[in-house]
């Protein structure tokens, strides 16, 4: 399952859809914090780099940290209108995720995830950035030792 998630990053990065991807103009930063994420399922607070292949897709690589538990993640992002105003979206993904302290073995989970939500974008004088949204929705996982689990979302986002 682990080499799935290597063979998964590295295809989600060779066949962007742009191919100039060390163009660092493509690329923007997000933080989000809020209960859990669609793009790394064990976070509060997430920090991204987001690669715009246009106005509806991007590909994500983020890190996300709650209370004794920290992971990565890495997917595709996908809206039906624009990033830049409310819409529907869907994420694919994987992510890698360690639960516990520093004083035990604690546990390691990792999968894959689809996620399904909506993109509330949020235009007040006090948000600062590029993009500000709420994200609200569904993450399916599908993790390394077969079980499958479901939770829901709602996060802030901001983008610079």
């Amino acid at each position: 399952m682990k080499k799935n998630l290597i063979y998964f990053l590295f295809i989600n990065i060779c066949f962007t859809e742009n191919e100039d991807i060390v163009n660092i103009s493509e690329w923007d930063t997000s933080v989000s914090y809020g209960f859990l994420s669609e793009k790394n399922p064990v976070s509060i607070i997430e920090f991204s780099g987001l690669y715009n292949s246009d106005k509806q897709s991007e590909n994500y690589v983020s890190i996300g940290t709650m209370l004794f538990a920290s992971g990565i993640g890495c997917g595709y992002k996908y809206y039906f209108q624009s990033k830049y105003t409310n819409s529907l979206f869907i994420s694919f993904g994987t992510f890698l995720s360690h639960l516990g302290t520093a004083d035990d073995l604690g546990m390691t989970i990792y999968g894959f995830s689809f996620s399904t939500g909506y993109s509330i974008i949020k235009r007040d004088k006090l948000f600062l950035g590029k993009k500000n949204a709420i994200n609200i929705g569904l993450s399916l996982m599908y993790m390394g030792d077969s079980s499958i689990g479901a939770f829901p979302y709602i996060n802030i986002e901001k983008r610079f």
